[in-house]
């Protein structure tokens, strides 16, 4: 039975399609088409016809291939727990996991965008990361790797920065081969491209939206089409967004630089150092002109 040896366990909006799309031409790697099966979230797959609906996604992979898979379900706690403990049920301990995280605040307002497209939230920012926790949720990096490493051993997880990723694609991707066992191949990163871009997100609305989100379009015809032909098709029958998101105020920027702080400093002490690009005078610089200093943060929760 093929099962996944390396799991892209997110964040969500942390470039983990590029991560992907980057691996996925090397002739040692294989991912199913399907970028996000999720198959960990549930305990479905402890059954035997679960187990078998996971194994096959990687039934065509050739004996010569480790194959791996990248559903940010993974590191979504509380909406998705014990995914840890199915890991090691189902693909053992010698799993490879990849955590590439992005600046939180950024993340959070870039997923709130995100949900635009899907109709699952209002076009304001500063009410929505304030009322609904899975937007910070899935910035408290710390946190979701925890869960992980009270699992799996810390050699077992690679923590990775957007921030670096997209400055040097190829030497991430190198990084990323060797951690999973594959002879790195750079030579096929198209740095020239980057995939899933908030601008050219499309929204999943109008006749086909139902139908793509049906059981059956995602069981058996999803996994069967390239991403670049789902990416063709979403462009061409998919409207764009019918609202842009009400950008976040100052206000909205400190509370949310408050509420992470605890966290963030977690991480940073995960991976041994201040990361310069999450300052946070930088973050809010980048959100706002108003030039007043950076209130003085508090422990937030």
């Amino acid at each position: 039975m093929n099962l996944p040896r390396f799991l892209i366990i997110g964040a969500m909006k942390a470039g983990t399609t590029t991560l992907y799309r980057d691996l996925l031409p090397n002739p040692q790697v294989f991912m199913p088409q399907d970028k996000e099966p999720n198959n960990l979230t549930t305990d479905a797959v402890l059954t035997d016809d679960g187990l078998r609906a996971y194994a096959e996604l990687f039934r065509p992979m050739r004996p010569d291939q480790i194959g791996g898979e990248a559903s940010t379900g993974y590191t979504k706690i509380p909406d998705y727990s014990g995914v840890p403990e199915r890991a090691m049920r189902v693909l053992g301990k010698d799993l490879k996991l990849i955590y590439l995280v992005r600046e939180p605040v950024s993340r959070a307002i870039s997923h709130h965008s995100h949900a635009l497209t899907f109709d699952t939230s209002e076009p304001d920012v500063n009410k929505d990361v304030r009322t609904r926790a899975k937007f910070l949720d899935y910035s408290r990096y710390a946190m979701q790797a925890e869960a992980w490493l009270r699992v799996y051993p810390a050699e077992s997880l690679m923590l990775l920065r957007f921030e670096s990723f997209v400055k040097d694609r190829k030497a991430t991707v190198e990084r990323v081969s060797r951690f999973i066992g594959v002879e790195p191949r750079v030579d096929l990163v198209k740095e020239d491209v980057t995939y899933n871009k908030g601008t050219e997100r499309v929204r999943n609305a109008g006749p086909l939206a139902a139908f793509t989100r049906s059981g059956i379009y995602r069981r058996t015809i999803r996994p069967l089409l390239s991403p670049e032909i789902r990416t063709r098709v979403r462009r061409l029958v998919m409207p764009r967004p019918a609202v842009k998101q009400i950008p976040p105020t100052r206000d909205t920027i400190e509370w949310m630089l408050e509420q992470l702080a605890p966290d963030t400093r977690r991480f940073e002490s995960m991976i041994g150092s201040a990361i310069p690009e999450w300052d946070p005078a930088r973050v809010l610089a980048k959100y706002t002109t108003d030039k007043r200093p950076l209130a003085p943060s508090g422990e937030g929760n």
